[in-house]
């Protein structure tokens, strides 16, 4: 009889105090020295409107999170994010007094181009590696690159590097998260303390 790859790992014991099921899968996984395979059917498009109150405060738990199950990807993000952000927003700030001084071709706007166009390239090939995995299942309704879609993922990851430095920073100061009105302390990846509800 062929085993499952499940059975010789207590998920129930992984999952025991833990607020996220997924990075406690992995955590054990990763600890049993067993492989992580990316699937792209996996990806499940989801599309709903938000306010940005709730935007921030869903992006800030999702690093919250992050920063206890996987702290290593939290003080990535920190760290590459405010070192993007301090250089980028500066130079750009840099190269409009420049301007206003009557600088016709600043040399900090050419790192600022520079910049852009390698990010908004990666955000263009992430968009087209989704549409790819997407279109593979016949089940998903893929959705259509319009131009206000091309610009929106190629301009305004400018402001996402903004946004996740709020939400790292956020994790940086308190482990504290609301979560369908829930308010859970997370301690560690094992230890979860529900505060009120």
């Amino acid at each position: 009889m062929r085993r499952t790859m499940f059975e010789d790992i207590n998920i129930r014991a992984a999952w025991r105090g833990a607020l996220s099921d997924d990075f406690a899968i992995t955590r054990t996984l990763r600890r049993e020295g067993r492989s992580i395979y990316f699937v792209p059917r996996c990806l499940t498009p989801c599309f709903e409107d938000c306010s940005f109150t709730e935007l921030l405060e869903f992006t800030t738990r999702q690093m919250k999170i992050t920063r206890v199950y996987a702290a290593h990807l939290w003080r990535a993000v920190l760290i590459s994010g405010l070192l993007f952000v301090a250089v980028f927003y500066f130079m750009l700030a840099l190269s409009v007094a420049q301007i206003a001084r009557g600088v016709r071709l600043p040399v900090p706007l050419i790192f600022v181009v520079v910049m852009f166009a390698l990010g908004a390239g990666k955000a263009y090939l992430r968009l087209l590696a989704l549409r790819a995995a997407w279109a593979q299942d016949a089940t998903l309704e893929v959705v259509p690159c319009r131009p206000s879609t091309i610009l929106a993922h190629t301009v305004l990851w400018t402001l996402s590097s903004i946004l996740y430095v709020y939400n790292a920073l956020a994790a940086l100061i308190s482990r504290r998260i609301v979560w369908r009105g829930i308010v859970y302390n997370l301690v560690s990846p094992h230890e979860t303390i529900i505060v009120k509800d």
